[in-house]
């Protein structure tokens, strides 16, 4: 199979090939995310079915609070995940477009590296442009390691959640068209 596709071989694939390509990039880009989302709906019907349980005994309402609460939090959790999936997707393209265009260089990935999935999402494309060696070695002298899940800039400043530029990086980045690959 192949890895990725120029633009301009667009007609040697199907539509449904396309399609079924960039679903799996979407996938394999955010994976942890894409789990997240599914313990969440675990979570939320394992919550409601306590929720039930306790409306049906009418025991704590504290606890049906608590029940109540879990719920909520799992369900915008889906959102939030859903919302990050997409912008690592984005990134994604991105990167791989500039890896195209440019060249591995260190330069260029580094504003798409404060988070695990924004890593992630550009291993995925380094590994398609076949730069997964020089990828590695930049995580490894960049410090990070696979337990490094947090973004880094909000373990040393947590108050940069409550900055606008924050959310827009890790949730609402714009659309990207990938200008040279059709995944």
């Amino acid at each position: 199979m192949q890895i990725t596709a120029n633009i301009n071989d667009r007609f040697e694939f199907s539509p449904l090939k396309i399609m079924a390509m960039r679903i799996l990039r979407y996938i394999q880009v955010g994976y942890l995310l894409h789990l997240v989302t599914i313990l969440s709906f675990i979570l939320i019907f394992w919550f409601g079915n306590q929720i039930t349980k306790e409306i049906a005994l009418k025991t704590d309402p504290l606890q049906l609070l608590l029940f109540c609460f879990g719920s909520g939090y799992f369900f915008t959790l889906i959102f939030f995940s859903q919302l990050d999936a997409r912008s690592r997707f984005c990134n994604y393209k991105m990167v791989k477009d500039k890896l195209y265009e440019y060249g591995f260089d260190a330069r260029l990935l580094k504003p798409f590296m404060y988070s695990r999935c924004q890593r992630d999402a550009i291993a995925v494309a380094a590994r398609e442009m076949n730069y997964t060696s020089e990828w590695e070695k930049l995580n490894y002298q960049l410090g990070f390691r696979w337990y490094h899940l947090l973004p880094h800039l909000v373990v040393k400043q947590p108050g940069i959640l409550k900055t606008s530029d924050y959310w827009n990086k890790t949730l609402f980045v714009k659309p990207y068209k990938s200008k040279y690959f059709l995944w």
